[in-house]
């Protein structure tokens, strides 16, 4: 036997008539699936669920801390972080089975006096991260005083306190 074929991707989804190629088909349909994807399973300690106005203010604010390098992605890296002292904003995944994966992260956030709240799917939060990869675990870390994000985050930060019934 010999080595398995090279596999190619198409260049272009349409092809000169108008139509969508395999491929372009293919990536619409995953497009679609991503978007349509519903939350099977929420955990039974996830709450404060945070959702509208204060979501989408969130995964702003995510998005931009990702572009400066200000975050930590998942549970060892934020764990660490929080160990360490560094302040933030955790957003923690509901949807994540089992929930002994990240059981101690609340606890250690809130001995910690770090804010935290969880988002409906691990997929929102890896689209906010502009990755396709979903992300169960994500600190945002405190910005300094001229960082681009520091007025959101401040917003945020106000949103989850008021939300928050621990805190």
């Amino acid at each position: 036997r010999g080595p398995a074929p090279r596999r190619t991707r198409a260049r272009s989804s349409r092809s000169s008539n108008g139509r969508l190629s395999r491929a372009g088909a293919m990536a619409e349909e995953a497009e679609e699936a991503q978007e349509e994807r519903k939350v099977l399973y929420t955990s039974p300690i996830a709450k404060p669920m945070i959702t509208d106005k204060l979501l989408s203010r969130s995964l702003k604010l995510i998005s931009k801390a990702v572009s400066e390098k200000k975050s930590r992605r998942g549970v060892p890296e934020c764990t660490k972080a929080i160990r360490k002292g560094q302040k933030g904003v955790c957003f923690i995944a509901g949807d994540i089975f089992p929930v002994d994966v990240f059981a101690h992260v609340p606890t250690l956030c809130e001995e910690k006096g770090i804010y935290y709240c969880y988002v409906k799917s691990r997929h929102e939060l890896g689209a906010a991260c502009q990755t396709r990869r979903p992300i169960s675990l994500l600190m945002v870390m405190e910005p300094k005083d001229d960082a681009s994000y520091a007025k959101t985050y401040e917003q945020v930060a106000a949103g989850i306190k008021a939300v928050h019934p621990y805190m």
